[in-house]
């Protein structure tokens, strides 16, 4: 009899890659035979795994239709298990997934619509946390201001993308034809920023320069130094993250 650890990695394998040999002696057989037990069980596995992914991506399924990304998730999950039990945190190497999954290869905005959804995932998914009061900044002495670094709310995210994905993901799940063929796919990069406010999920696009200064200024970057190449408009970029609520703290 293996060990348990041995007979638990082979029941991983068993459900991961059809390999059954080294667990099916482990089955109790009652008159089911133990590869058919091993197969409902992978069959169980397996589809849960591609409804989590499903939830995570319904733009991206939208648009290669059920039966192709039944396909592609299931060919996914059998290359990245989860690693824990809360699937809502299982998915995040399925945009880079597709990025070389050949049979998707000519749809090459896919990849960034995945991205885009993953940053909503994370977003809804993210803990609750304190957002800075603007007060609490106001009180630090100005001498101090440039030692300052900020801390981001968990569920933010920064993106800088090759295709509109945030318009392309709105489109397909409203279904809007007009909106749809309304899309330009050649009209370059689109930067977003992505979180969870007072409101609801939001994804609001910058300008590079904004984009550049909020997520360094996320990323935990000396004010000071930041504030050497940043935009003309800073101040009012740093107030509307407060105000937003992308900010929970700062230090120095």
């Amino acid at each position: 009899m293996p060990a348990l650890l041995d007979l638990q990695r082979a029941f991983a394998a068993s459900m991961l890659h059809e390999e059954d040999d080294a667990v099916c002696g482990a089955v109790v057989d009652d008159g089911f035979a133990a590869a058919e037990r091993l197969r409902i069980y992978r069959n169980t596995c397996r589809s849960t795994l591609i409804e989590a992914l499903r939830m995570t991506y319904p733009a991206v399924e939208r648009l290669v239709g059920r039966d192709f990304f039944d396909m592609a998730a299931s060919r996914y999950a059998g290359a990245h298990p989860p690693q824990s039990g809360y699937l809502n945190e299982y998915g995040g190497e399925f945009p880079e997934f597709l990025a070389a999954f050949e049979p998707a290869s000519e749809l090459t905005y896919l990849a960034d619509v995945a991205r885009f959804e993953w940053a909503l995932g994370v977003a809804a998914n993210a803990a609750d946390a304190p957002v800075l009061d603007p007060l609490t900044l106001a009180a630090v002495d100005p001498q101090d201001h440039a030692a300052l670094r900020f801390e981001p709310h968990p569920s933010v995210s920064f993106l800088s993308l090759a295709y509109p994905a945030d318009q392309i993901a709105d489109a397909v799940l409203a279904g809007d034809e007009a909106a749809i063929a309304q899309v330009d796919l050649s009209s370059g990069p689109v930067r977003l920023v992505v979180h969870r406010g007072p409101d609801g999920i939001a994804a609001e696009r910058l300008e590079p320069g904004a984009y550049e200064f909020v997520s360094r200024l996320c990323a935990g970057e000396v004010l000071g130094r930041l504030l050497e190449s940043a935009p003309a408009d800073a101040p009012l970029l740093l107030a509307a993250q407060l105000r937003k609520g992308r900010l929970t703290a700062c230090r120095s």
